[in-house]
């Protein structure tokens, strides 16, 4: 994986109440393919408790032909970046300002070579990240 700091997903949720949360934010989340559904869980866990806000999570090869609607509602939009579709981020990227003007969160999850070739293609939302992490899932269990 790359030299991002590692996150767990309580820590970036509580990062994201901390700001408050009309607060626009969009965080790049560098996740292995083989914990990705974990992480996600977590995440939609700890949004749920810690923001009391709606968390809603899409693929992005599921918004191959619709495009990521606006969100309007303040709520967290966690966006699993499974597969690369240039055209879209090349969307991602001309649209980075309004993805979040609303004040709400995008958490764009995606594996370490995705996330590489994000950030050499699109410029405009490289520039518009609050964060870029390394995230591993909660395990309480220890082990």
């Amino acid at each position: 994986m790359s030299d991002f700091d590692h996150i767990t997903p309580f820590r970036l949720v509580r990062t994201i109440a901390a700001a408050g949360r009309g607060h626009p934010a969009i965080y790049l989340l560098i996740c292995e393919a083989a914990v990705a559904k974990l992480v996600e869980a977590d995440l939609r866990v700890e949004i749920d408790v810690q923001l009391d806000a709606p968390a809603t999570t899409e693929a992005i090869s599921e918004l191959r032909d619709k495009g990521l609607p606006p969100s309007g509602d303040g709520s967290v939009r966690l966006v699993h970046i499974d597969q690369w579709l240039p055209k879209l981020v090349d969307a991602l990227d001309r649209h980075s300002p309004f993805l979040v003007q609303d004040g709400s969160q995008l958490l764009l999850l995606a594996g370490d070579e995705m996330a590489k070739r994000i950030i050499r293609r699109a410029p405009n939302l490289r520039n518009r990240l609050t964060d870029v992490f390394e995230i591993e899932p909660e395990y309480l269990s220890g082990g």
